[in-house]
């Protein structure tokens, strides 16, 4: 049976609003711009999800949201555009997709139903990375579990 909040470890995530580094939160002067992403300190965000959100109605241009992300890059984990909630998925994402499948290899496997983390994409995206290599998979409690797959018999 897993829980995935135990097995999981989705990176931590911040959210950098570039709204604060525009003139009024609206207008972007690139000298100060430039300026303040070469203020960041990039180092605050080591191994995170760094999401890129502009809280503002801000029409931002496509430079700005790249020469932030290229400020983090070897630092954070991933650098994404969008909100909290949209980073916290990302982040879930990733462990997925970190996951050390070795364990769940031909084993029959229970995912717990209870307070699922991120939602059905999370629990898709898991399906998608397991599924492959065990023997069975179902969701919900060992007393009432919905099965999802079965994996052929081939030796027969």
């Amino acid at each position: 049976q897993v829980e995935l909040t135990s097995w999981l470890q989705p990176p931590p995530v911040s959210i950098l609003d570039l709204s604060e580094w525009l003139e009024g939160g609206m207008v972007l002067r690139e000298k100060a711009f430039r300026a303040a992403v070469d203020a960041l300190d990039a180092s605050l965000y080591e191994g995170q999800i760094v999401a890129l959100d502009c809280s503002t109605q801000a029409i931002l241009p496509d430079w700005a949201w790249m020469l932030v992300t290229s400020k983090l890059v070897g630092t954070a984990a991933r650098c994404m555009q969008g909100n909290p909630q949209d980073a916290q998925t990302e982040a879930w994402l990733w462990a997925i997709k970190n996951l050390d499948i070795e364990p769940f290899k031909d084993a029959r496997v229970i995912v717990k139903g209870c307070a699922t983390p991120g939602g059905a994409s999370i629990l898709m995206a898991f399906v998608q990375a397991i599924q492959p290599h065990v023997k069975g998979l179902m969701f919900g409690e060992a007393c009432s579990a919905v099965p999802l797959y079965k994996r052929p018999n081939t030796s027969e």
